[in-house]
């Protein structure tokens, strides 16, 4: 049986990691409809079901996600043995870890013109459903994570101040009028986002609302679908900034009681030691900290 071609499995791991064929088209500098070409094509090679395609999204089925952990793993070695051998090649492997929606809402806008001005660089966005702050890289040269001031993590950089605010679609106040304090947001619906069920608590909190019992609503897994669910105006979330200042600015979003509120965790840029000095990787690094300047 003849192996699925090389480039082919290069475009189903960066599919399988943005669950997303326009993610993965920016990435590798194609287009989308060549993305999913390449992956039916490959689905019919291998006579399984890889993704599954809903509304706006994909996830992976069982048999997708054992072999995206398999061809990762594979081309992660691949390039790890590339860089040793031969560390002053023209053409470098950079893989960024970090969560769906920076990639979504704060890198993809900008990776056409990376990938333009850097052609030399290969740069690999590895995504996950939620904020994290592990300890280990999982093989990736950089990660942007959630840390505290008082992690002191020597090979982590600040790039991001996180504050969340309550947004909403201007929808919602055509029956009711913008809220005049904190409580009146309890007469809306809220949305929430699975694995940050406290924001709400510490948002009341922070403005004085302690014992206030925060009503449940509309939970969603990630914040791509909350953001989705408040344009559709389904309620009130709490969106993190700057990541929403594209729907604020359009109008898509506004912020119904313009108080933000500074978590105690900030976005780092988190490099493994082995990887300073290499030209590619310090590019990429520079290039995430005047983004975020």
């Amino acid at each position: 049986m003849r192996r699925p071609r090389l480039n082919v499995l290069r475009t189903f791991e960066t599919a399988a990691r943005h669950l997303s064929f326009s993610l993965a088209a920016n990435e590798l500098n194609i287009s989308q409809a060549a993305v999913s070409q390449q992956m039916r094509q490959l689905e019919t090679y291998l006579d399984a079901a890889l993704f599954i395609r809903h509304h706006r999204r994909l996830s992976l089925t069982g048999t997708g996600h054992a072999y995206m952990e398999v061809v990762h793993e594979a081309l992660d070695r691949l390039d790890t043995v590339t860089d040793q051998l031969f560390p002053d090649r023209p053409h470098q492997v950079v893989s960024l870890r970090c969560t769906a929606s920076v990639a979504t809402l704060w890198l993809a806008p900008q990776l056409g013109a990376f990938q333009k001005k850097n052609p030399e660089i290969d740069l690999r966005i590895r995504t996950l459903e939620q904020d994290f702050s592990g300890k280990e890289f999982s093989g990736d040269d950089m990660e942007i994570v959630i840390l505290s001031e008082s992690a002191n993590d020597p090979n982590a950089f600040k790039l991001l101040r996180s504050t969340i605010t309550p947004v909403c679609s201007p929808k919602l106040f055509s029956d009711k009028d913008n809220p005049a304090n904190p409580s009146d947001i309890l007469t809306f619906e809220l949305i929430h986002v699975l694995g940050y069920d406290d924001d709400w608590h510490r948002w009341f909190r922070r403005y004085g609302l302690v014992d206030v019992a925060v009503p449940r609503g509309l939970s969603v897994d990630g914040s791509l679908i909350a953001i989705e669910a408040a344009v559709r105006g389904d309620g009130v979330m709490l969106g993190r900034r700057p990541f929403i200042d594209d729907y604020l600015q359009s109008g898509e979003l506004v912020e119904v009681f313009p108080r933000p509120y500074h978590l105690q965790a900030d976005y780092y840029l988190r490099r493994r030691a082995r990887t300073k000095g290499r030209r590619a990787s310090e590019v990429v690094a520079k290039w995430l900290v005047e983004l975020a300047a």
